[in-house]
C-alpha cells in the first residue's frame, strides 16, 4: 500500500473514549480519536489510508478502563498490521480509577486482540508509577524466535514474558 501523501508517521497514538492529546509542533505522530462505538470503522479507515506500508515503529492504544466493552474492537489493532514495520512495538494502555484498579481480567479482550493480530506478547502490569492503570506491550514479527529456542526447557524463574509469549512451554 503506498500513500498519495507522502505522509509516513512512525507513531500512531489510538485514543478511544474521552481523552484528548495534543502533539507538539512537527512530531511524527499519527493521532486517531474514537469517542463513540458509531465512529469507530470510519476514523480506522481514514486512518489506516493514511499510512504507508511497514511505515510504522510504534503503534499506542490509550483508553479508559470504562471504555473496554463499548470502544475496544479487535479492528484497532488488526487494521494497522499492514502498516507496522517487522518489530515494531505495539502498546495498549489502560487507564482506570483509583478506586477500582485496572486488574488483569479486565483486559483479557485486549491481550486476545493482539495475540490473534499475530503480535508476541512481551509483557504486561501495573505500569510503574501508576496504582490503577494496566499496561499490555507486544511486538510485530519474530524477534522473539531466536530468544525462545535458546531458552527451551531452561528455567523461567526470571522470564519476564507473560501468558501469550509461550511461558507454559506449547509451541507457537
Amino acid at each position: 500500500m503506498t500513500t498519495d501523501t507522502g505522509y509516513n508517521p512512525s507513531t500512531v497514538l489510538i485514543m478511544l473514549g474521552p481523552l484528548h492529546f495534543e502533539h507538539a509542533g512537527d512530531a511524527d505522530v499519527l493521532s486517531v480519536k474514537i469517542a463513540a462505538p458509531d465512529e469507530l470503522e470510519r476514523n480506522l479507515d481514514q486512518a489506516h489510508k493514511l499510512l504507508g506500508a511497514e511505515c510504522v515503529e510504534n503503534f499506542h492504544v490509550v483508553l479508559k478502563s470504562s471504555s473496554i466493552s463499548s470502544l475496544f474492537d479487535e479492528r484497532v489493532v488488526s487494521q494497522f498490521m499492514d502498516t507496522l514495520k517487522p518489530h515494531a512495538e505495539v502498546s495498549v494502555h489502560v487507564l482506570g480509577p483509583e478506586f477500582a484498579p485496572v486488574e488483569r481480567a479486565d483486559v483479557d479482550e485486549i491481550r486476545y486482540a493482539l495475540v490473534m493480530a499475530g503480535l508476541k506478547m512481551e509483557q504486561e502490569g501495573r505500569p510503574e508509577g501508576d496504582e490503577s492503570g494496566w499496561a499490555l506491550q507486544a511486538r510485530n514479527g519474530d524477534s522473539l524466535e531466536q530468544e525462545e529456542q535458546v531458552d527451551v526447557g531452561g528455567d523461567d524463574s526470571n522470564s519476564e514474558h507473560t501468558e501469550g509469549s509461550d511461558s507454559e512451554g506449547r509451541g507457537r
